[in-house]
Formats: C-alpha cells, sequence, structure tokens
C-alpha cells in the first residue's frame, strides 16, 4: 500500500506540472497517467512449507524460524503436514492456543496426516508431534494456517531434541521404542532406552488415545482407567490372557502431559514393567515365557 500511495503522489505531481506549463497531453495519451498503472496484487499471508527447520518450531513461529534447510545438514524439526482453520476457531480474533480446547481438531488432522506420511502411528516412535500457529498479528492479516511437525527426541524421559542429518522417513527404521531398564526411587520411575538384546526389564508395547470424556488422571481412580487399557494392550503383546497377565505381570502408562490432555494430545503409552526381574530379547509373542514380575 505505501507504494501505491507513492505512485499516485508521482502521477499528481506530473500531471499539475503540465497544467502549469500550458502544454497539451502526449499524441497517443489519455492524460490520465495514473489509470495506465497495473493494481498491485493483494499482499498473501506467509505460509509455512512442508520441509525441515533448522531449530525448533514453536506456537506463533516466524517465517524466518520456518525457513526450509536442506535434510542431509543438520536440523530438528520437519513439518509433515500444513492444514487450515476453519469454522469459529477461524473467525476468531487470536489464534487458539496450542494447549486449549480450541486446537484439538488441528491436533487429531495432525495425527492423522502425519501417520500416513510415516506409516506408522508417532506414538510407536521416538518423536514429539507438534502443533504449531501463527503469530497474532500474522493471524491478523489473514494467515489461519496450523503446521504439524515432528521432532526426534534423544530419549524419551528427558524430552530433549535430537539434531538429524536426514528426513524422518529416511530414519524410520531407528525410531521405533523398544526395550527400557525402568528404575523406581522414592516413588518416581525413570526409563532409560537400551537394546533388547542388553538385559531389561521393561518394554514398549504399544499405545493409545482415551475417549474424550475421560480426563487427565489426577487420582489413583483416575489412573485405574489408563492402566486397565494398558493391561489389555500389554497382555495382547504377549499373547497371553487379561487373567494371566494381571496374575503374573504389570506395566507402565506414561500420559502426556496434562497441560496438553485437553487439546487433543491425550496420548498414553503403553510399557511392559518386570520390577527387579529381568529378560533379554523382546517379549512380543513370548506369553509366559517372559519373566513374572518381582
Amino acid at each position: 500500500m505505501r507504494s501505491r500511495r507513492g505512485i499516485a503522489a508521482v502521477a499528481l505531481i506530473l500531471a499539475g506540472g503540465l497544467a502549469l506549463s500550458g502544454c497539451s497531453a502526449l499524441t497517443g495519451t489519455d492524460g490520465d497517467l495514473a489509470d495506465d498503472w497495473a493494481a498491485l496484487p493483494a499482499p498473501k499471508s506467509f505460509v509455512p512449507d512442508r520441509g525441515c527447520h533448522a531449530k525448533e518450531t514453536d506456537s506463533s513461529a516466524t517465517a524466518t524460524e520456518f525457513a526450509v534447510v536442506d535434510c542431509t545438514k543438520s536440523h530438528e524439526t520437519e513439518t509433515l503436514y500444513v492444514g487450515e482453520f476453519s469454522g469459529s476457531v477461524a473467525s476468531a480474533s487470536t489464534p487458539p492456543e496450542t494447549d486449549s480446547k480450541d486446537a484439538a481438531d488441528a491436533f487429531d488432522t495432525c495425527e492423522e496426516q502425519v501417520n500416513k506420511v510415516l506409516g506408522y502411528d508417532w506414538r510407536d516412535l521416538r518423536l514429539a508431534l507438534r502443533l504449531v500457529t501463527p503469530s497474532s498479528a500474522a493471524w491478523k492479516g489473514g494467515a489461519h494456517w496450523f503446521a504439524c511437525d515432528v521432532i526426534e527426541l534423544a530419549d524419551l524421559e528427558n524430552a530433549e531434541t535430537k539434531s538429524r542429518m536426514s528426513n524422518i522417513q529416511d530414519g524410520l527404521p531407528t525410531l521405533p521404542l523398544g526395550c527400557f531398564t525402568a528404575t523406581e526411587s522414592g516413588g518416581d520411575l525413570t526409563m532409560a532406552e537400551v537394546e533388547c538384546s542388553a538385559s531389561h526389564n521393561s518394554e514398549y508395547v504399544g499405545s493409545f488415545e482415551p475417549a474424550a470424556g475421560v480426563a487427565y488422571p489426577t487420582t489413583d481412580a483416575g489412573w485405574d482407567v489408563l492402566h486397565e487399557k494398558c493391561d489389555e494392550i500389554a497382555a495382547a503383546y504377549l499373547g497371553i490372557s487379561g487373567s494371566q497377565f494381571d496374575k503374573s505381570y504389570s506395566e507402565i502408562a506414561w500420559a502426556t502431559s496434562k497441560k496438553y490432555w485437553s487439546a487433543g494430545n491425550n496420548n498414553v503409552r503403553c510399557f511392559l514393567w518386570l520390577g527387579k526381574a529381568k529378560m533379554t530379547g523382546s517379549a512380543k509373542g513370548k506369553k509366559t515365557a517372559v519373566p513374572k514380575w518381582a
């Protein structure tokens, strides 16, 4: 718009100069220079591209942060899908907070689309899935997109970002969750990822998304709802009945943070837990050959 105002001002000065000097319009012109300028295109809001980015992108990321880099160079984030908010969310004056219910539909879309690209459920991988929205200023300018970003984690315990030198698809063989050493101390449980060929007492067995009405667990009864589902998943992983599992084994229900639960990221990862007992190799399909919890 500034350029257009500048052009109009120049046209007025030129027209005024012709009138003052008493000169007539040049042959072949209509005497109105302003209408010969092509209309400037309407300004376009920035929309991120799919691809790799040097650093983690967070909510309200800028165009600079979303600059696409060569995936064979060191990078921390990859955008796998870009969508558009719609309905009442899109008509709001500010973008939805990524930890609010207004973002839940967008996060569900991210899960669906990212899983299509990966060919995996992202929860089965050593990844974090992030929903990114435009800044408030960009939103007011008409940018109503959301981006679905994946980040490789160095480990699940600390959730630290791991830099990559390839795109996610090329690194898929190294990303599925496997075996862990689970250590309990003072009521806290820590999980260290190890090779399944090494001695360990825990193994990832699957994940689930609780029903929409299930609140984030804050009581024993709330946690029991998650444990019961993880019991089922772990029993199926071993190839035994639920009653057999209840008698001899235990599991770990690893829920996402309370902050993002209502925003659609209400995911629970489940792990077989043998307590003080140890085993080598995978427990999948081993039935009661797996050491009992001790």
